[in-house]
């Protein structure tokens, strides 16, 4: 399991909350956000939590790159989280 954090900017024309709701909604095979949070009317966070960091790479440029309003989407951070 990793944890991808994700800072995504949208285009000044986008619909922000529409772009949160369709990212939330998005069928990711391996992947689920569990957190898309707006910063501003341009700007998005989001936690991406999948079963391995390649099932990230897909999502993010098959699936969330190619979301209506997103410009660019960064990989702020991969973590694998560690129990005790």
């Amino acid at each position: 399991m990793v944890n991808i954090y994700l800072f995504i900017e949208l285009l000044g024309s986008a619909d922000a909350p529409a772009t949160v709701d369709t990212l939330k909604a998005l069928s990711l095979d391996k992947c689920k956000f569990a957190n898309v949070v707006m910063l501003s009317d341009e700007k998005l966070v989001a936690q991406l939590d999948c079963k391995d960091s390649t099932d990230g790479d897909k999502a993010i440029l098959n699936n969330i790159a190619k979301v209506d309003g997103v410009v660019q989407t960064n990989i702020i951070a991969v973590v694998r989280p560690r129990k005790g």
